[in-house]
This record gives structure tokens, C-alpha cells and sequence, in this order.
């Protein structure tokens, strides 16, 4: 009897605390030789997956695992895997499509990812073990937890919190036909906005979760946001969703803009951190109409300036499911509809403090038209702080 009582408890505890998940990279290696940190599974069939992209890449990389005790210091080629990023990227920048290696470890175990020849280029690879998913919300006791369905009938924009409805901050930019957001009574309850039509930054239409004390320390754990989006036509439009630092009352935010290879903040932006997934059809054409990633970290480029294209792509009037975590070492993992499609080591600084934000806009490029957009549900949970401020 007491033998079954220790197993239900046991079992408990590791729903309760699921196995941990490892992240290894290196930034701007371009050395044979050079190699990622390790990254180690903690469990049997355990996911390690490889993403790989850079500024004009034509290297080899192999996936290697770990022999002998751990800490040996000797490492095998995994077989199988001893090109996992095939494709040169012949890009002036981050415009290639970022590549991605999957793998199932049988065994506990360490891996690293290794240049084996170099024939150019500066890579940015990152390695991630049991991620493949997104974390589950690991409870109430431990983490705070606001989620919105947008089934009430009015938007609250307001400074404080009344019961369990969130409270936001919305802007429309001067341009014309843009559309603050505002929640329609559809069947699934849905926060709507749009592009506007005015071609430039004026005719933003933006959107944040409350005030900046509402939101999450970086430092105190890791924390996720997801939202379930759709926008009318992907043709002539810009939009993100994701997590910032910033929020103003007077006027509206776009995080990051894309053109051409080339991620920059938006012309109205003077955030700090921020993380996000967006589109914006001025993206390098090679890489069609894919999900891009980005990152601030303390006011820099987190990953280069360059695009970071991540697996699949909006289609139109289709909802996808986007999701961005951070953890407590300001890593972010980018999921398109509940799949790993991207990572970006130190993405944000670990003092920062970030809250849902989204945001639609003209491409530099565009010709005004307008798109509408649907946040069919937010989703934000994060650490509970461990000090009192």
C-alpha cells in the first residue's frame, strides 16, 4: 500500500513538473570546428532539433552526440545526420528560408551541432532538446495566468483590472480606414483591427495587455503568449504579434518592420525588448510568404538585423495559432501552430519586463490597401515573482 501511494505521488510530481528542456547555439562561428553548446536530453525519446540560417551560408554542419559518461569531452557523429542544414543560403542577409533538423533521441543523452567544412558565410545555428511543443502551463500555484476569448462586448480600455477581464491599450494611427481594435460579437468571439490604407507608418493599428505593471520580469521564469490570428488577405500588408516592453498612451508601436532582408524596428518604435512573430509582404522574395521572427535585446538587434524565417505561412482568411516563450535566460522560442519552427539565444535582456502586443500596418512597399485582422483569443501566463517590488 505504501509502495502505491509513493508511485501515485511520484507520478504527480513529474505531470506537475514536466522534464526539463536544454537550448544550445553559437552566433557568427565561422570556423571549422566551430561548435554549438551543448544541449542534452533529459528523458527517452526526448526531441533534439537543429535550426540553421546566417548571412551568405555555405556550410557544413553535423549533429553529434555525446559518448561515454557525460562529460567525457568525446563526441560521435550521429548517423545519418552528418549535413543537417543541405541548402546554401546565397542571401546578402537572413533571407533565406531558415532550415530545420529534426531528431528523437532514444537514450539520455548530450548533443552539439559542429561546422565540419566552411565555405563561407556567417551562421546563426541554434539546438534545442524537448521544445518540439510548446510548455505546458505548469499551474496556478506557480504562475499567473490571463486569457481572453473576447466573448464580452465591450473592449476594456482602461487603467486597472476589474475581475477577470484584462484591461488594454489600443491606438489607430492617422491614416485613413485604419480600425481601432475592437471586439465583434462572432461566434467565437474575436478582437478585430486592420491595416489601413494609407501606405506609411500613420496608419498603424496597434494593441497592448494593460499597463507595463501587468506585465512579466524576463528573470523570473519563463513565460509564453499566444494568440489564434487570421487576416482577411496576405497581399499588401504588415501585422506582428508577440511580447514588448514598451507602451505608451499617445501613440501607437510597430516592434519591427520587414524589406528586403532586412528586420529593422519600426519607425514609430523605441522599445527596449521585445520578441515577436510577423509577416510583412515586403520580405525577401526568396522567402515567399513565410512567418517571420525577431527580437530586441536592450535596444540592439537580437538576431543581426536580418530576417529570421520561420516553417509555414499565413493564408488568407485561415486561423494560425502563434505562440512566442521566453525563458528566465531571455531565450525565445518562435511555434507556429504548435510546432518548434525557430529559436533566438539572449532575444531579450533578463531585466526586462514584457506584455502582449500586436500591430498592423502598410508595407513600406504597399499600396494601401486594407486587411482586415482577427485575434480569435489571447493566451499569456508567466512566473510569479519571487520578490515584492
Amino acid at each position: 500500500m505504501k509502495k502505491s501511494i509513493f508511485a501515485i505521488a511520484l507520478t504527480a510530481l513529474l505531470v506537475s513538473f514536466p522534464a526539463a528542456a536544454e537550448f544550445g547555439y553559437v552566433i557568427d562561428a565561422a570556423a571549422v570546428d566551430g561548435v554549438t553548446t551543448t544541449a542534452c536530453t533529459s528523458a527517452r525519446n526526448q526531441s533534439v532539433s537543429g535550426f540553421g540560417n546566417g548571412v551568405d551560408v555555405d556550410q557544413v554542419w553535423q549533429l553529434e552526440k555525446e559518448v561515454g559518461s557525460k562529460g567525457s569531452g568525446a563526441w560521435a557523429v550521429v548517423a545519418g545526420f552528418t549535413d543537417v542544414f543541405p541548402t546554401a543560403n546565397g542571401a546578402a542577409a537572413v533571407g533565406g528560408v531558415t532550415q530545420v533538423m529534426r531528431y528523437t533521441s532514444e537514450e539520455v543523452a548530450c548533443y552539439r551541432l559542429r561546422m565540419k567544412t566552411d565555405g563561407g558565410g556567417t551562421a546563426q545555428v541554434q539546438l534545442v532538446t524537448n521544445r518540439d511543443a510548446p510548455t505546458a502551463y505548469p499551474g496556478n500555484a506557480t504562475h499567473i495566468r490571463w486569457y481572453d476569448d473576447f466573448k464580452h462586448g465591450a473592449l476594456p480600455i482602461t487603467t486597472t483590472h476589474n475581475g477577470e477581464t484584462p484591461s488594454y491599450i489600443v491606438h489607430i494611427g492617422t491614416g485613413n480606414a485604419a480600425v481601432l481594435s475592437v471586439i465583434e460579437g462572432e461566434a467565437e468571439g474575436t478582437m478585430t483591427f486592420s491595416n489601413g490604407d494609407a501606405g506609411d507608418d500613420t496608419d498603424l493599428s496597434t494593441g497592448s495587455f494593460g499597463l507595463l505593471t501587468n506585465g512579466a520580469l524576463v528573470s523570473d521564469g519563463t513565460m509564453a503568449v499566444e494568440f489564434r490570428v487570421a487576416v482577411s488577405a496576405i497581399t499588401d500588408t504588415q501585422f506582428g504579434f508577440g511580447l514588448v516592453d514598451l507602451i505608451s498612451a499617445a501613440t501607437e508601436i510597430a516592434p519591427f518592420e520587414a524589406n528586403t532582408n532586412v528586420v529593422a524596428e519600426g519607425a514609430v518604435t523605441t522599445a527596449a525588448d521585445a520578441a515577436a512573430i510577423f509577416f510583412n509582404t515586403d520580405s525577401n522574395d526568396a522567402q515567399g510568404d513565410f512567418w517571420l521572427a525577431g527580437a530586441i535585446n536592450t535596444s540592439a538587434q537580437a538576431n543581426a538585423a536580418d530576417e529570421y524565417s520561420l516553417g509555414g505561412a499565413p493564408v488568407a482568411a485561415t486561423y494560425s495559432v502563434l505562440r512566442v516563450e521566453i525563458d528566465s535566460g531571455g531565450h525565445a522560442f518562435f511555434y507556429v501552430d504548435g510546432v518548434l519552427q525557430g529559436a533566438e539565444p539572449l532575444a531579450v535582456a533578463t531585466a526586462g519586463i514584457l506584455i502582449p502586443y500586436w500591430w498592423a500596418g502598410s508595407p513600406d512597399d504597399g499600396t494601401g490597401t486594407v486587411r482586415k485582422l482577427h485575434i480569435d483569443y489571447l493566451d499569456f501566463w508567466s512566473a510569479r515573482p519571487g520578490t515584492v517590488s
